[in-house]
C-alpha cells in the first residue's frame, strides 16, 4: 500500500490525460416551466471583513484555505450515490486532507452550502448536469451534498440510458446527469461505450439529447475535453442508421457548429419575455481563514488555454444574449487547477482489470482529470501531490458553466448573477466575482456528504471506494475574495426546483458535476423518493416529492457527433454533424435550466465535419481546422437558440429598481470583457469563435451569463482520481507498472471540486 500511495502522489505529473480538462465548460440554463424559478446575480457575495464594497468581487480570484472544521461538507462513506470512481478513500487513499480545503475568494465569501435550503429551491423541479464525467462528477458531488438532508426512504436514483437521475422525493426534486460529452450527437453518447477510435459529431443535431432536458428547469451543460482534437468528423444524417456523409475539419469549427446547434435548440426553447431578473440582498459577513491557505492570484491567462474554442463559446453566448438568451456562465477552472491533489490518481476504481505492467507503473492508470468526492466539486483541495505537476493545470483552465433561461408556460427568474451576500460590513454596490477567491481547508463542514452516502455516486470518481486514504481533498471550501457562497441547502434546492427539470449538457465532466448535484440532493430526500433512470444519453435524477428532475445528457460536442453515444463514445477518428443539433436538443426542450460543457472534445487539429446522416452513412464529410469546426458547431447552437428564444418576452432586473418595479433590459449585466477574464479556456482560436458566437447571439437579444469555473478548480489537482478510480477499459500489465499511463487527471474524485461548482449553481439558483 505504501508503494502504491507513492505512485498515487506521482500519478499526474505528466498524464496528457489532462489535455482534456482543459475547456471544461459548465453552462447553467434556466429554463422556464409552469412555474418560474429565480437565477440571480450571485457575483455580489458577502464581503469579507474589512474589504471595499464597491469594487466587485471575483468569486472565482482566491484561494484555498484548509478548514476541517467545516469541510468536508459531507463523508465520502456517507454519500450513498457516489461513484466508485470518485470514492478516493474507498479504493485506498489515507491522505484525506484534501476534502478539507475551501474555496475562499480574496474578497468575499461564499455562502455556506445548504442542502435543505437547495432541496427547497428545487422543490418539484429538475436540475441537470449534461456533458462528460467530469460534469457527471460535479453531479454525483451535487447528489452527495443533498441526500444527506434526505431520509433514506425518501431517495431514489435510477438510470435510463444517458440519463441518470437522483429524486428527492418528499420534494419531487430531481439532479440528474445526462452523458452528452459533446452536448450534440457523436458516437460516444452511449454512456458506457463511448470510446470510440474515430469520433463522429453530428453538430447540427441536439433534440436526440435535448429531449431529456426539455422539461428540466436547470441544466448544466458540460462539453471541452472530447473536443480536445485538432480535427473532427463532422457527419450530416443519421450515425445509428450510417446513412449519412461526414467531412474531417479542424476541432475549432466543429465546436463551433456543434454550439451553434445547441444555441439554435436555446432560441427555439426559451422565451425571453418571461425571464426576469432580481438583485438579492446582503449581510455582513466574517473574517477569512489566515492560515494554511493555497494562494491564487487573481486573473491571468493560462499557457494551455485555447483562446479559439473560448472566443467561439464568447461569440456563441454573444448570439444568445444579443436574441435575450439569458445564458450563465460560471468558470471553475482556475478555481480547481492549484488542487492537483483532489484528483484519484490510483485511488478509484478502475473499470478494467490492471496488467501487470500498469500495476508496476501507476502513473499509466492514474486519473489526474476527474476529482475525488468529498473535494474540489463541492469546492476543492490540496494533498495529493499526483496531479501537481499535471497537463491538467495547464487544460483546466476552460471549465465554464453556462446559464441560459429557457421559457414554458410561464416565466423563470435569470438574474444579474455578478452579485452576491458581501463578506463584510457595508453596502454591497458592486459585484462579487465568485471565481476569485481561494480554497480554504474546512473539515468541520466539508465535505457536504461522504461518499458512502451517495447512493448514485460514480464509480470513476468514488476515488475512496477504489482505494484512496488522503481523504483530505474533500475538506477544502471554495471562498472568494470579495464575499461568501451561500452554505448549500439541499432541501431549499429541491424546494426552488420544484416540478421542474435541471439538465447538464456536455461530457464526462460536466456528468461528474451532475453526479456531484445528486450526491448533493439526495441525502435530503428518502430513498423512496427518488429515483434514478437512464435513457439513451439522458440520465434523470428525480426527487419524486418535489416532481424535480437534475438530469445529466451526454452530448461531449454539443451538436451530434460519433462520440453522442453515452457509452461508446471513444472515436478513433471524431466525425461531427457541426450543423445539427437537433437530436440532442430536443431532450432539452422543455427543460427548465440547462448547463451546457463543450471544449475538451474539439482538442483536435482537424475535425472532420459531416453533412448528412451518422446513423445511415448517407452524408459526406470534410476535414477542416478545428476552429472552423467549433465555429460551425457553436454557430449551430446559437442558431438554435435564436430559433427557441423570444428576445422580447425577457425581462431582466438590473441595478436599477424602484420600488417593486421591475426595470426592462436587454443586455445581460456580465459583460463580454467579464467573460474574457472569467474563461481563461487554453485555445486562443477557440476563444475568438465563442466570443463571436455570444456577441452575435447577444446582439440579437440573447442573454448569455458565463460562470468560469477554470481558476477555481485548476488548484485542485488533488482532487482528480487519478488511480483511485473504476476504469472502464481493462488495464494492461504495462499500465499497472506504470500508473502514470491510466491515472485520471481530468475527472474529479466526489466529494470534491465539483461539489465546489454546484455551490456557484446554486449560488445563482439563490441569488435574489
Amino acid at each position: 500500500m505504501a508503494k502504491k500511495e507513492a505512485w498515487g502522489l506521482r500519478t499526474c505529473f505528466t498524464s496528457l490525460i489532462a489535455l482534456f480538462v482543459a475547456g471544461l465548460i459548465v453552462i447553467v440554463v434556466s429554463v422556464s416551466r409552469k412555474t418560474g424559478i429565480w437565477v440571480e446575480n450571485v457575483m455580489v457575495c458577502e464581503r469579507a471583513v474589512g474589504e471595499s464594497t464597491t469594487s466587485p468581487c471575483d468569486l472565482f480570484s482566491g484561494r484555498w484555505v484548509f478548514d476541517n472544521e467545516s469541510y468536508p461538507l459531507y463523508s465520502e462513506r456517507k454519500c450513498t450515490y457516489m461513484s466508485d470512481q470518485l470514492a478516493c478513500e474507498k479504493f485506498g487513499r489515507r491522505d484525506l486532507e484534501y476534502q478539507n480545503w475551501r474555496w475562499q475568494p480574496h474578497q468575499c465569501n461564499l455562502p455556506r452550502f445548504n442542502a435543505t435550503a437547495l432541496l427547497e429551491r428545487l422543490r418539484g423541479k429538475r436540475l441537470v448536469f449534461v456533458g462528460d464525467s467530469l460534469n457527471r462528477g460535479q453531479w454525483v458531488s451535487m447528489v452527495c451534498l443533498l441526500e444527506s438532508s434526505i431520509p433514506s426512504t425518501h431517495k431514489s436514483m435510477h438510470t435510463n440510458g444517458s440519463l441518470t437521475t437522483f429524486k428527492a422525493l418528499e420534494y419531487n426534486a430531481s439532479v440528474e446527469f445526462y452523458w452528452a460529452p459533446l452536448l450534440v450527437e457523436s458516437n460516444s453518447d452511449d454512456p458506457v461505450v463511448h470510446r470510440v477510435p474515430e469520433r463522429i459529431v453530428r453538430a447540427e443535431s441536439i433534440i436526440k439529447h435535448a429531449r431529456h432536458w426539455t422539461d428540466a428547469d436547470i441544466l448544466v451543460f458540460n462539453s471541452y475535453l472530447w473536443w480536445r482534437r485538432e480535427k473532427m468528423n463532422i457527419w450530416w444524417g443519421s450515425i445509428e442508421e450510417n446513412d449519412g456523409i461526414y467531412k474531417e475539419m479542424e476541432m475549432l469549427r466543429g465546436y463551433e457548429m456543434a454550439l451553434r446547434t445547441w444555441s439554435y435548440w436555446l432560441e427555439a426553447h426559451v422565451d425571453p419575455t418571461r425571464t426576469q431578473g432580481g438583485r438579492l440582498g446582503c449581510k455582513q459577513g466574517t473574517k477569512l481563514l489566515q492560515r494554511n491557505t493555497a494562494n491564487y492570484k487573481g486573473r491571468y491567462r493560462h499557457n494551455a488555454t485555447d483562446d479559439q474554442m473560448t472566443k467561439i463559446i464568447t461569440t456563441t453566448i454573444d448570439g444568445l444574449r444579443e436574441r435575450d438568451i439569458n445564458v450563465q456562465i460560471i468558470n471553475i477552472t482556475q478555481l480547481s487547477e492549484n488542487r492537483k491533489e483532489g484528483h484519484p490518481s490510483i485511488y478509484r476504481k478502475q473499470w478494467e482489470p490492471l496488467t501487470e505492467e500498469q500495476l508496476l507503473n501507476p502513473r499509466s492508470y492514474a486519473d489526474c482529470i476527474h476529482w475525488c468526492l468529498p473535494g474540489v466539486p463541492d469546492k476543492e483541495a490540496w494533498g495529493l501531490r499526483t496531479c501537481i505537476n499535471s497537463m491538467i493545470a495547464l487544460f483546466v483552465a476552460g471549465i465554464i458553466i453556462i446559464v441560459v433561461s429557457v421559457s414554458g408556460k410561464s416565466g423563470i427568474w435569470v438574474e444579474n448573477l455578478m452579485g452576491w451576500e458581501r463578506s463584510g460590513g457595508g453596502l454591497a454596490t458592486s459585484r462579487c466575482d465568485l471565481s476569485s477567491g481561494r480554497w480554504v481547508f474546512d473539515n468541520e463542514s466539508y465535505p457536504l456528504y461522504s461518499e458512502g452516502q451517495c447512493t448514485y455516486l460514480s464509480d470513476d470518481l468514488a476515488c475512496e471506494k477504489f482505494g484512496r486514504r488522503d481523504l483530505k481533498y474533500q475538506n477544502w471550501r471554495w471562498q472568494p475574495h470579495q464575499c461568501n457562497l451561500p452554505r448549500f441547502n439541499a432541501t431549499a434546492l429541491l424546494e426552488r426546483l420544484r416540478g421542474k427539470r435541471l439538465v447538464f449538457v456536455g461530457d464526462s465532466l460536466n456528468r461528474g458535476q451532475w453526479v456531484s448535484l445528486v450526491c448533493l440532493l439526495e441525502s435530503s430526500m428518502p430513498s423512496a423518493h427518488k429515483s434514478m433512470y437512464k435513457n439513451g444519453s439522458l440520465t434523470t435524477f428525480k426527487a419524486l416529492e418535489y416532481n424535480a428532475s437534475v438530469e445529466f445528457y451526454w452530448a461531449p460536442l454539443l451538436v451530434e457527433s460519433n462520440s453522442d453515444d453515452p457509452m461508446m463514445h471513444r472515436a478513433q477518428d471524431v466525425i461531427v454533424r457541426a450543423e445539427s443539433i437537433i437530436k440532442h436538443a430536443r431532450h432539452w426542450t422543455s427543460a427548465d435550466i440547462l448547463v451546457f460543457n463543450s471544449y475538451l472534445w474539439w482538442r483536435n487539429e482537424k475535425m472532420k465535419i459531416w453533412w448528412g446522416s451518422l446513423e445511415d452513412n448517407d452524408g459526406l464529410y470534410k476535414e477542416m481546422e478545428l476552429v472552423r469546426g467549433y465555429e460551425m458547431a457553436l454557430s449551430t447552437w446559437s442558431n438554435w437558440l435564436e430559433a427557441h428564444v423570444d428576445p422580447n418576452r425577457t425581462r431582466g432586473m438590473g441595478g436599477a429598481q424602484e420600488g417593486n418595479k421591475t426595470v426592462t433590459v436587454k443586455q445581460s449585466q456580465l459583460r463580454k470583457e467579464d467573460i474574457k477574464i472569467y474563461m481563461p479556456i487554453d485555445d486562443n482560436r477557440m476563444v475568438k469563435i465563442i466570443t463571436k458566437v455570444i456577441d452575435r447571439l447577444r446582439g440579437r437579444g440573447i442573454k448569455v451569463q458565463i460562470i468560469n469555473i477554470t481558476r477555481l478548480s485548476e488548484y485542485r489537482k488533488d482532487g482528480h482520481p487519478s488511480i483511485y478510480r473504476k476504469f472502464w477499459v481493462h488495464l494492461t500489465e504495462e499500465q499497472l507498472s506504470n500508473p502514470k499511463s491510466y491515472a485520471d487527471c481530468v475527472h474529479w474524485c466526489l466529494p470534491g471540486v465539483a461539489d465546489a461548482w454546484n455551490e456557484l449553481l446554486y449560488a445563482y439558483i439563490f441569488s435574489k
